[in-house]
């Protein structure tokens, strides 16, 4: 299938190849958003059951009971909301160690702030929604969100392209829009990283360095060298401590390329001939 690609090269510039990211490539991000929607169920039956066994709280009701009636809610709206951000605290934090990024505990937190404000401005207001519990606004939303949120993967995908030319590597975000370029003469070091489904299937992720954010760690491997000798688990050490200052500032990720090896090889050969 043919990449419809607008545009604008350079004098003498010729693209040679244009990819976007592997289908499967997100699969961990679409697993955890199934995650939710499995714990939205789970909500609700939680809820239920909660309800069935109003009678074990009469305790818990009788020394809350008059202030949850001011706003509206009784013992059990209580107990299942502190339930609910239990577990989408929880939640968040297991997707920040899957997806390695923060963005998946924010996206829990607003979730469920937006879920509680309504539920609280229903009970308040005492407004009635036919056919819906006040207390499964907060799982309707969760839901919607999550499937809202795989869909939006999905566009960004399809809408995301690689660009690789004889002068520069190109990155076209889908969703924001936002191009990246870095030419081949400014690459400090390149790295290929796939995990056990990329091995599989033949996708991985592309990280190219830039030159100008690097360059202190090549100063100070460059020192060490000349007074210690060449070690390499010291320059490895030294590397990867600097490439954490770097962050994402000074990198260009080519995240779920298809074939990275070939991709390489193909960068790598560009870069003898800048």
């Amino acid at each position: 299938m043919s990449i419809q690609l607008d545009l604008d090269l350079l004098h003498n510039e010729e693209v040679d190849m244009v990819l976007r990211p592997h289908p499967l490539s997100f699969i961990k991000h679409h697993a955890f958003f199934v995650y939710l929607l499995i714990l939205a169920s789970i909500l609700r039956r939680l809820h239920i059951l909660l309800v069935e066994n109003s009678s074990s709280f009469s305790v818990l009701n009788h020394l809350l009971g008059l202030y949850l009636s001011q706003l509206g809610m009784n013992t059990i709206d209580l107990i299942f909301l502190v339930s609910f951000w239990t577990l989408l605290i929880l939640s968040g934090w297991a997707g920040i160690r899957l997806l390695h990024t923060r963005l998946s505990m924010l996206y829990v937190i607003i979730v469920a702030s937006s879920g509680t404000s309504l539920e609280i401005y229903s009970l308040m207001s005492r407004f009635e929604t036919p056919f819906i519990h006040a207390s499964y606004i907060k799982i309707l939303i969760l839901a919607a969100a999550s499937i809202a949120a795989m869909i939006l993967i999905e566009i960004h995908r399809r809408r995301c392209l690689y660009v690789i030319t004889n002068r520069r590597v190109i990155l076209r975000e889908g969703l924001t829009f936002k191009e990246e370029e870095i030419t081949y003469d400014d690459i400090a070091h390149l790295r290929v990283e796939q995990g056990i489904l990329g091995r599989i299937f033949n996708f991985g992720t592309i990280s190219l360095i830039s030159a100008f954010k690097f360059e202190p760690c090549s100063i100070q491997y460059g020192e060490i060298r000349e007074e210690f000798g060449d070690f390499e688990d010291l320059k490895n050490r030294i590397f990867e401590r600097d490439l954490k200052k770097v962050g994402d500032k000074g990198i260009l990720r080519l995240y779920g390329i298809p074939n990275p090896r070939r991709v390489r090889i193909i960068i790598g050969n560009r870069q003898l001939e800048a």
